[in-house]
């Protein structure tokens, strides 16, 4: 993520709207804010931490205060970012507006890129947080270093680092593996004691169980007590079926007396009912006299509605024939006004001709006007040209002159500098004795030193080979943990690590792993030659301290002589050889001889430089001239243009746009009432035509349904008296059309009814002949006590058979059960192995498989930051991961330093405030360093410290400048706030930021 540009409006000190550019900043690399203290410095970082997540840069300022204390109800709380991650460009928006009460309104926070738009403050703050894939606090660790929390990535307890890296390299899936493995186990612990529970309920609830508890013989005994129920159920049934069909027998016979008294009965209604139709037949012939009647009337009736309807028509087509007479009418009206107007186009047509010609002309005589201001105005600007180019001349002369003049005077001053180095080193002879009996001393504490730094080096390589191999032992730990998790992985079915359903490289399972016992006596003599290793460091840090001490007394020496070679015997000889050999000549050495020749070759170079210069200079003063004359030649050529344009159109000056505009719409008027008069004419036409195609039409229509009415009305007539004595009689029978389909119906259904009447009677008369109605109570008696009897033993069969069916089904139940419990205790046994595995319960350092793989990439944000902490340090300090345990949980995180100068490891609280800056400082960039080359998902390459300079030493300010330099060429950007003094001498970008009366204002260099 870089900022590329930053706006601000009435936000804390800056109450106008303020603007910085970064993309000028970004080209440095470093740059610094600095300004009066209070003036809003860290203000700038603020900013940008509310634009992305509507927070502070600091935890202990919250946005509640981001209102400036100038500003008026009615302007808003604006700040504005632009910044670009993965080549895209991003414009986040955040607001704070009031109401003219001064209560706050809503939110206006949105957030673009390219065309697609995203709003509200969660919304945009979430979105901005996946797009750097850091929350705010994980973003101020890591890219923000804001002031009183510069060290707080590197106080992080291992639980806090946890979290930070788990968005940084997306481990959440490890632990949401962790999480459910663990959840998986408890469900399918839960549900074998579930499965158990309900075996031994439903063994309870069998009446014939003699056991307390479900065993593996249960099943056994149910089955063979079940064998004797059905047994049982069986025997009754074959005597239940026996006594059945004797009652169906009895039952069958009763039923066939039964149904010949019910015939006979029938007989006798049949015969009343067949009498009392025969008293309506009368009835019946009547209406089926007027059923004939109606149909006769509908025969004749489309004929009527025929006749009515040609009626109409020629009605319809009279009222027609009378609008057309009135159309004819105002036809002959309008015949007369077109000829009247056809007469003045002619007129207009001459009006028209006459303006397109003086339009042109007009319109030539713009643009010949417009050729002539063109003109002008190039004389204009050509002179003004000239004006400046004479002047530009004026001052090149005048700087090449300049640069004559010190060349000159160049040359002078190494004369006179050659003149002062003669007499410097009159009393070199003595300091030369003195520095080689120093080096002597030197070289017998170097002897010294290196026998007890090899000592120091064999007991170290002892140390490393046993904590090498106690590593190996840890990791053939794990891996035997990943090998039972792989012997559990089939094909197609997916990794509960990583989801993958192939699985073509399976971690092969570990068994030569140290045990338990092994491995803690292989950690206590890890310790034991932790202690010889920091022992031996002691003595040779010693001696080392012995040798830093006279070396710096030698480099003294050396420094005060000037001499850069390294020493020995034969320099010594040499240089005091030189010395009495030229002591006669003021005390020149071959050094500083060598040293004056290199100076004027610089010298030299310097003024063939200027000299380069110069001929520069008058190489643009001769092209300046040649310009001069091309402007005043374009200027004749304007002006001879302008002459002949006037020539052409001696009137051109009284020409404008208002004049052409005016013959323009008068021409267009005059066109306008040509057209109009034209299209009258073709309307007039159209009109016409369409008259004479309607009357000529109406008028044979009309006379053509005359004669068709004329002709179906004596067909109707006709008609009407075969049918009808009379027209009233016709009227009568129509009127009661809805009459008919009821009376059909009812004649219908009269002859229906008595039709099946006889048919009945005449089935009945032969199935009961010869028969007599029997007394039938006996035979009822009888059959109702085989009921009952019948009625019992079905009682006791299906009581039995229900009994057998209940237990059958839970004896069912049961064995499902078994097999689902059987499946579920192998389901748990799997997982809970690979829960212990997952979450480290069986390995000695109880790291969790999340923890493990952080823990290897906490292993390279070290590596990365020993590189910046050894350059920041002089190499006295490095990093390590704290290998041994704190308790059961929450370790595989924590961060040590290693003392080169007194051989031990400390804590990192223990740091001074100058060694904790650059210890963060270094952490920071190591981190930042390890995921630009390993996240990839994740792009932060840019870097914000507020403060934290104050504490170094001058040595270390310039090692930790050198490193932020250095950074440049990593594409990595660094701001600094600081108000150090050597700061602003080195790093030339930045931002000054200043007070004011009503807020602060800034000024971005670069």
């Amino acid at each position: 993520m870089k900022p590329l540009k930053l706006e601000m409006q009435a936000f804390s000190t800056y109450l106008e709207r303020t603007v910085v550019d970064f993309e000028r900043l970004n080209q440095a690399g470093l740059y610094l804010i600095s300004g009066d203290t209070g003036a809003g410095k860290t203000t700038l970082f603020d900013a940008i931490c509310f634009a992305l997540y509507g927070e502070a840069s600091g935890s202990n300022r919250s946005s509640d205060v981001f209102r400036s204390e100038y500003a008026p109800n009615d302007i808003p709380t604006i700040v504005e970012l632009t910044f670009m991650v993965g080549g895209h460009d991003y414009f986040v928006h955040r607001e704070m507006a009031y109401y003219s009460s001064g209560k706050p309104k809503p939110s206006n926070d949105y957030l673009m890129v390219e065309d697609k738009l995203t709003k509200g403050k969660k919304e945009v703050t979430h979105a901005i947080k996946e797009l750097l894939g850091v929350d705010a606090t994980q973003f101020k660790q890591i890219v923000m270093l804001a002031q009183g929390e510069f060290s707080r990535l590197l106080y992080a307890s291992s639980n806090d680092r946890v979290k930070i890296f788990r968005n940084i390299f997306h481990t959440k899936n490890l632990q949401e593996l962790e999480d459910k493995l663990k959840n998986k186990d408890r469900e399918l612990e839960g549900a074998v004691s579930k499965k158990k529970t309900e075996l031994d309920t439903l063994l309870a609830s069998l009446s014939f169980n003699t056991q307390e508890a479900y065993n593996s013989e249960s099943l056994t005994l149910i089955k063979e007590h079940l064998d004797k129920m059905l047994d049982d159920v069986n025997k009754q049934d074959v005597q239940r079926q026996k006594q059945t069909a004797e009652y169906k027998e009895k039952q069958d016979h009763y039923f066939s007396l039964k149904q010949d008294n019910e015939r006979i009965d029938q007989l006798e209604k049949l015969k009343k009912e067949q009498a009392e139709l025969l008293e309506h037949q009368q009835d019946i012939i009547s209406k089926s006299t007027t059923i004939s009647h109606i149909n006769k009337a509908l025969e004749i009736l489309p004929m009527e509605k025929e006749c009515q309807s040609l009626s109409d028509n020629v009605e319809k087509l009279s009222v027609e024939e009378k609008m057309l007479k009135a159309t004819k009418a105002q036809l002959n009206e309008d015949e007369k006004q077109y000829q009247t107007r056809l007469i003045k186009q002619d007129e207009l047509k001459k009006q028209s001709e006459q303006l397109h010609d003086t339009l042109i002309q007009a319109k030539r005589a713009m643009n010949m006007l417009e050729a002539l201001k063109e003109s002008q105005d190039a004389i204009l600007l050509h002179t003004k040209s000239i004006k400046q180019l004479e002047e530009d001349y004026q001052v090149l002369e005048e700087d090449i002159a300049q640069k004559e003049k010190r060349i000159a005077r160049d040359n002078k001053v190494a004369l006179h500098q050659n003149e002062e180095q003669v007499n410097q080193y009159n009393d070199r002879k003595n300091k030369i004795h003195e520095l080689a009996d120093l080096f002597d001393h030197y070289n017998n504490k170097v002897e010294n030193y290196y026998e007890a730094h090899q000592l120091y080096l064999k007991t170290l390589t002892s140390y490393s080979e046993l904590e090498a191999y106690l590593n190996k032992q840890y990791a053939l730990r794990m891996q035997a943990n990943y090998g039972v998790i792989a012997a559990s992985l089939k094909e197609g079915e997916p990794c509960p690590v990583c989801g993958a359903i192939h699985h073509p490289h399976l971690a092969k399972r570990v068994d030569d792993v140290l045990s338990d016992e092994k491995l803690a006596a292989l950690e206590k003599k890890v310790t034991s030659s932790k202690r010889d290793v920091d022992l031996k460091f002691d003595e040779a840090n010693e001696k080392k301290n012995a040798i830093l001490l006279t070396k710096q007394e030698i480099k003294r020496l050396k420094d005060e002589l000037k001499i850069a070679e390294e020493l020995d015997k034969d320099v010594f000889i040499r240089l005091l050889s030189d010395i009495t050999q030229k002591k006669d000549e003021a005390g020149k050495s071959y050094q500083e001889s060598y040293t004056h020749i290199e100076y004027l070759k610089k010298l030299s170079s310097s003024v063939a430089m200027s000299q380069k210069v110069l001929d520069s200079s008058k190489a643009k003063l001769l092209a300046m001239e040649k310009k001069i004359l091309s402007l005043k030649s374009a200027i004749e050529v304007a002006k001879t243009s302008i002459a002949t344009i006037k020539q052409q159109y001696p009137d051109i000056e009284s020409y404008s746009k208002e004049h052409l505009i005016t013959l323009e719409a008068d021409y267009a008027q005059i066109q306008q009432d040509i057209k109009a008069i034209t299209t009258m004419g073709e309307k007039l036409k159209r009109d016409q035509a369409i008259y004479e195609t309607k009357q000529q039409a109406n008028s044979i229509n009309l006379k053509a349904a005359k004669e068709k009415y004329d002709i179906k009305k004596q067909a109707f007539d006709q008609s009407l008296n075969e049918r009808f004595d009379s027209y009233e009689n016709y009227q009568i029978s129509k009127n009661q059309q809805n009459l008919l389909e009821k009376m059909k119906q009812e004649v219908d259904d009269y002859h229906m009814h008595l039709k099946t009447i006889q048919k009945q009677l005449e089935d009945n008369e032969k199935l009961v002949k010869g028969k007599k109605k029997v007394d039938l109570s006996a035979l009822e008696q009888e059959l109702h006590e085989q009921e009952l009897s019948n009625k019992e033993m079905d009682e006791r069969y299906y009581a039995l058979k229900n009994s057998y069916e209940s237990a059958n089904n839970i004896y069912k139940k049961m064995i499902k059960i078994e097999k689902d419990n059987a499946r579920l205790l192998k389901d748990y046994q799997l997982y809970h192995n690979l829960m212990i595995a997952t979450t480290g319960k069986n390995n000695a350092n109880k790291i969790s498989f999340e923890r493990f793989v952080l823990a290897s990439y906490f292993e390279n944000i070290i590596s990365f930051a020993n590189i910046e902490l050894s350059m920041l340090t002089s190499g006295r300090y490095e990093f390590k991961r704290r290998q041994e345990a704190k308790g059961n949980g929450g370790q595989g995180l924590d961060l040590e330093i290693l003392d080169y100068e007194s051989g031990t490891y400390r804590d990192v609280k223990s740091l001074s405030g100058g060694e904790s800056f650059k210890a963060s400082l270094a952490l920071a960039l190591g981190l930042s360093t390890m995921i630009q080359n390993y996240t990839g998902g994740i792009e932060l390459n840019t870097l914000f410290i507020d403060e934290g300079f104050g504490t170094l030493d001058d040595e270390s300010l310039s090692q930790a400048i050198d490193v932020l330099m250095k950074l440049r060429e990593t594409d990595k950007v660094i701001g600094i706030i600081s108000h150090v003094g050597e700061l602003k001498n080195r790093i030339e970008s930045g931002i000054i930021v200043r007070k004011g009366e009503r807020g602060s204002q800034l000024t971005v260099t670069a």
